[in-house]
């Protein structure tokens, strides 16, 4: 019944594009006019960072290796995202999986990763938004590439103000101490995919990817689907 239900809710709702939300063809992820202005990274990229060379922002200690999106926050991406996020567009992340899974691809073909986890959500946020836009993101990418995905690894212990709303100077005190392992075991000797939505100053990935590595991870690498440019002149 449950089967039969969601395929007549499929054929009566409008294939709709995953970053400007208008009606498509019921086969196509996105419009054409999306698909010709995706701010993508490309060209020489820092690995570490994961943005253009002359976008690169690489400062301070970093307890991740890499660094990887296909991305910037820009245009239709922005777009898209923010109804991803607040508008209850879960549906769009089929599209954004298989963006992160082309750049797995490209950046991360020489790892072996253990597994997939995401960036953790209070349960407070995930009652509020009604889901976990985070972990759908981990969990299809998992699926996509093949690699296991766990969600009993990292919990996020309090709420904190989004990082997009501060200055640069803050962002790393607004994350201190709001992250830890809930599973030791399951991290110590371990390569670990970090995976988040959208990334500023790298200063989220690099709070979680400490406390892994505090718990005795091998490896940290992290991948979201877009990052913001440089923010340096905020300095």
């Amino acid at each position: 019944m449950i089967r039969i239900l969601k395929a007549l809710a499929k054929a009566f709702t409008p294939q709709r594009c995953a970053y400007c939300d208008d009606v498509i063809f019921p086969q196509d992820l996105m419009c054409e006019e999306c698909a010709a202005s995706l701010p993508r990274i490309e060209g020489e990229i820092c690995t570490r960072c994961g943005r253009e060379k002359d976008e690169c922002s690489c400062d301070g200690e970093k307890y991740y290796s890499m660094l990887a999106a296909p991305f910037y926050y820009e245009g239709v991406v922005r777009k898209g995202l923010h109804i991803f996020k607040f508008r209850h567009g879960q549906q769009n992340s089929g599209a954004y999986c298989l963006e992160m899974a082309e750049t797995f691809s490209e950046r991360f073909a020489a790892e072996d990763f253990d597994y997939i986890v995401g960036v953790p959500m209070t349960k407070k946020s995930i009652r509020k938004r009604g889901y976990n836009q985070v972990r759908l993101l981990a969990k299809g990418l998992s699926e996509c590439v093949n690699i296991p995905y766990r969600e009993d690894v990292l919990i996020k212990l309090y709420e904190t103000r989004p990082q997009h709303g501060i200055s640069y100077l803050f962002r790393k005190g607004n994350l201190t101490g709001v992250f830890d392992v809930g599973n030791s075991d399951a991290v110590r000797g371990k390569k670990i995919l970090l995976c988040d939505d959208i990334s500023t100053s790298g200063e989220t990935f690099n709070e979680c990817a400490k406390m892994l590595w505090l718990n005795g991870a091998e490896k940290v690498c992290c991948i979201c689907l877009a990052l913001t440019k440089s923010k340096k002149k905020d300095k």
